[in-house]
């Protein structure tokens, strides 16, 4: 499977991501499979939770998802998922996440998996749903300690499991199945952040926000204030824009507010003028959803105005911090 297949598969589209987020199944139901493969997880955890709201309203909307699901294959892998014994799990990770605070552990040392006899995307692909959480959360922990340990160095973590585009689907289901599950131990974004060290990490990112839509603000922010004040040309910056961008091409009203949230906290000005480009490219193409509304994209680019703003305007901090990064374009 090719890189750019990959990419394709794990793009969630604007139309999906504003029905879920919504939780609009009359729109959902529009959707092809392929379309709904990426919110999966989200949509067979809803069919199988029993409800609090205990309205009509909501009978018909879980019928509706139920509807949507039946004949999808892939459900059952998703419900084995979901039906493992959660309670061991997480006294299980928060034992490896114990021993991934200790300096220089190994992925051998591993609490959660071990006796491998294989390579890890093997082992993935042999393993029963239990094992396959506890490969993948083993995986991320470990990564998640080297990163730790490397701070102040942004690096491509090789990942047997992680590089094999094959799996990522399935990984994917994995990841958001145990964000929902264990919310008290695993935070979405010390997960997105260690994603950003993987390969594929900004696409796995928008499959993980798709299927927790609410946090797609608090992801976003932690993803900027994180990000370098000024250099952006190094791998890390460049994955950080990449991931950004994805996040914003899914749910496109939100361009204008990320790009405000970098010059709220200074950071990464490159990726500030990246989405005003790509504002503006979503005017002229016209490729904004059906359903889905943005005034100020309706009425075109600001790109020229905004830039204008920051080095005019009268917040010295932010004319210095964007003057600067003009200055260091013209080197």
């Amino acid at each position: 499977m090719s890189l750019e297949k990959m990419n394709c598969e794990c793009t969630v589209s604007p139309k999906v991501f504003k029905a879920i987020q919504n939780l609009n199944v009359g729109e959902l139901s529009k959707c092809t499979p392929k379309e709904l493969r990426p919110i999966l997880p989200c949509l067979v955890r809803m069919s199988l939770i029993s409800p609090i709201d205990l309205t009509r309203e909501c009978a018909e909307a879980r019928k509706g998802i139920l509807t949507l699901l039946s004949g999808i294959e892939l459900v059952n892998a998703i419900v084995a998922l979901l039906s493992i014994d959660f309670h061991t799990l997480e006294t299980d990770v928060k034992k490896e996440q114990q021993l991934r605070q200790k300096i220089g552990t190994t992925q051998q040392d591993s609490l959660l998996v071990q006796s491998l006899q294989s390579s890890m995307a093997l082992e993935f692909e042999r393993s029963d749903s239990t094992r396959r959480l506890r490969l993948v959360l083993s995986e991320i922990l470990f990564i998640q300690s080297q990163v730790h340990d490397q701070r102040h160095e942004f690096y491509a973590k090789q990942s047997d499991l992680f590089d094999n585009s094959v799996y990522i689907e399935e990984v994917c289901d994995v990841i958001c199945i145990a964000l929902a599950e264990l919310p008290s131990i695993l935070s979405i974004t010390d997960i997105v952040e260690t994603l950003l060290h993987v390969k594929h990490g900004p696409q796995i990112i928008c499959w993980v926000i798709a299927n927790s839509p609410d946090s797609f603000k608090e992801v976003c922010t932690h993803i900027i204030a994180n990000g370098e004040r000024q250099e952006e040309e190094n791998t890390g910056g460049r994955i950080r824009m990449k991931a950004l961008s994805l996040l914003c091409q899914m749910n496109p009203v939100q361009f204008l507010a990320i790009r405000a949230k970098c010059v709220e906290l200074c950071r990464m000005p490159a990726l500030a003028i990246l989405l005003s480009l790509e504002h503006r490219q979503i005017a002229d193409e016209g490729i904004l959803p059906k359903g889905v509304e943005d005034r100020s994209v309706a009425e075109g680019s600001d790109v020229v105005a905004f830039v204008s703003g920051l080095l005019l305007g009268n917040d010295q901090q932010v004319r210095n911090w964007f003057a600067m990064f003009v200055r260091n374009g013209q080197k």
